[in-house]
């Protein structure tokens, strides 16, 4: 199990899962000055070239092609680097897929690449998007941390508990499952109490709800950005210092553990 991978995946889509993810790694790459890499694996496109305003030479797909014979200097050499340090190896472009391509997009092979990701950088974030736990569980089993993006809406937070009913029988540890609140306001707080208390889920993280900046960078082809007191860039900082700060021996990453200014 990769300790130093993440997995960023939604309880359902149009939570924030890709913005999530973006900005996790590259608060890892900024804070760490360490090689961090960014899997770009949500469904049907890639977003994060997009969103980074990137064309890279490479995507998903080539590696993928090249699995069986994929190593680490040959994945390096797929991913394109960002000026804020982070490495991406972007989402596929276009659709429909050639008929090679669609054999090469397997489970077993995105394992491998998540897998192979993880030993190659000192961290990997994967962007997931939005799967069923049970179905791609082997992918999800080769992070040490999966974080469960939702947000305060009913629909959202009930998405949580079908996502952690399929992971468990497909024996996934749902202790390394951890929840991030995306779009938070203060005034969800009473809901969220409510449903940790009646699920016995912890929040780690609540990201507040800040339309105008994140529309902002994302026009500007640039992840958050900020002085030392933005409220939302400073959770970003937080989350990504939890997971280095956890990364070392693997027990931080346990349920219930804290990030310093959750609240």
């Amino acid at each position: 199990m990769g300790e130093t991978t993440t997995i960023v995946t939604g309880s359902k889509g149009g939570v924030g899962t890709t913005t999530v993810a973006l900005n996790v790694g590259v608060q890892l790459a900024m804070q760490t000055r360490k090689r961090v890499v960014l899997l770009d694996l949500a469904r049907p496109f890639g977003q994060i070239s997009l969103m980074l305003d990137l064309n890279p030479r490479f995507t998903i797909l080539d590696a993928l092609e090249r699995i069986e014979r994929l190593d680490e200097p040959l994945l390096a050499t797929l991913a394109a680097r960002h000026k804020t340090g982070v490495e991406i190896l972007a989402g596929p472009r276009h659709a429909p897929m050639k008929a090679e391509q669609r054999q090469s997009v397997t489970i077993q092979a995105l394992t491998r690449l998540v897998e192979l990701a993880g030993r190659a950088y000192d961290f990997a974030v994967v962007d997931m998007g939005v799967v069923n736990a049970a179905e791609w569980a082997p992918v999800l089993a080769a992070a040490g941390t999966t974080l469960l993006v939702a947000e305060p809406s009913v629909l959202a937070l009930g998405m949580i508990e079908r996502h952690m009913a399929a992971a468990a029988p497909a024996g996934l540890d749902c202790q390394r499952i951890h929840i991030v609140i995306n779009r938070w306001r203060q005034n969800d707080d009473e809901a969220l109490a409510a449903f940790q208390h009646k699920h016995g889920r912890p929040i780690l993280m609540r990201l507040p709800n800040d339309y105008r900046q994140v529309t902002e960078a994302v026009t500007l082809g640039m992840p958050l950005a900020g002085s030392a007191n933005n409220f939302l860039l400073g959770r970003y900082r937080d989350l990504a210092a939890w997971l280095a700060g956890s990364a070392g021996g693997g027990h931080g990453r346990r349920a219930g553990t804290s990030v310093p200014v959750a609240q």
